[in-house]
């Protein structure tokens, strides 16, 4: 194998190593996620609770299964699995330029369903997921603190800025004054619009030229293998 090649493929060796310790990881947090909320299905809230740290695991476990086949292929200079990291690349290319290019094309749809999730959090009474939501944009309820109001809730303390929910809210200026979590939801989002849609398409471009590198190794090691008869 050329110079050249040689430095692309301890590039791209490098490059999927980092991302096999990233996956590694998330399976990690997401392991952890799901053992530190798992309490929360005792409060029969409505809301199943472990549908983020999953999707975390998840994510972690397809991020380690594409890194894996891209370091063990470069690592043991087999065209079979360099090629199967190849295509797996591609498909995750393929997936991330269809979601960019929803983002890009359905901009108010998107913020639509930010503002419609913390609906279906409110309605499905997730006063847990309402508290944090209420912590971390300063907001109160769904639409306002009336929303409280409406169905005998005491306004809770995360609304005057209290950590703890059962906490009394005893100054009505301060969560009268705040605007809905389901609207701060949505601005958050909306200013945050420009960032992932272009660090999406970011990522589809790095995608791309990993798919281009890994694409062209393998070709190099099939003509490698073939010249000296010998079977990946």
């Amino acid at each position: 194998m050329g110079f050249l090649s040689g430095i692309v493929n301890f590039i791209l060796y490098i490059v999927n190593i980092v991302f096999l310790i990233v996956g590694i990881l998330l399976i990690v947090l997401g392991s952890i996620m799901l053992s530190d909320l798992s309490h929360f299905d005792a409060a029969g809230d409505g809301t199943n609770t472990n549908t983020i740290p999953i999707c975390v695991t998840v994510l972690g476990a397809l991020i380690f299964i594409v890194s894996f086949f891209g370091c063990y292929g470069i690592f043991r200079q087999s065209a079979c699995m360099t090629g199967a990291y190849t295509s797996m690349v591609f498909v995750l290319f393929i997936l991330q330029l269809v979601l960019t290019c929803w983002v890009f094309v359905n901009r108010s749809a998107f913020l639509g369903d930010m503002a419609n999730l913390v609906n279906l959090l409110w309605d499905s009474k997730s006063f847990s997921a309402m508290g944090v939501l209420e912590e971390t944009f300063d907001c109160c309820g769904d639409t306002s603190y009336t929303n409280y109001n409406n169905i005998g809730v005491a306004i809770p303390g995360t609304c005057c800025g209290y950590l703890d929910r059962q906490t009394t809210c005893s100054t009505p200026s301060v969560y009268q004054s705040k605007p809905g979590c389901s609207a701060k939801f949505e601005e958050f989002w909306d200013k945050n619009m420009d960032i992932i849609r272009w660090s999406g398409l970011g990522l589809c471009i790095f995608e791309l030229i990993v798919f281009m590198i890994a694409g062209a190794l393998t070709n190099c090691m099939r003509t490698q293998n073939a010249g000296r008869q010998v079977y990946a």
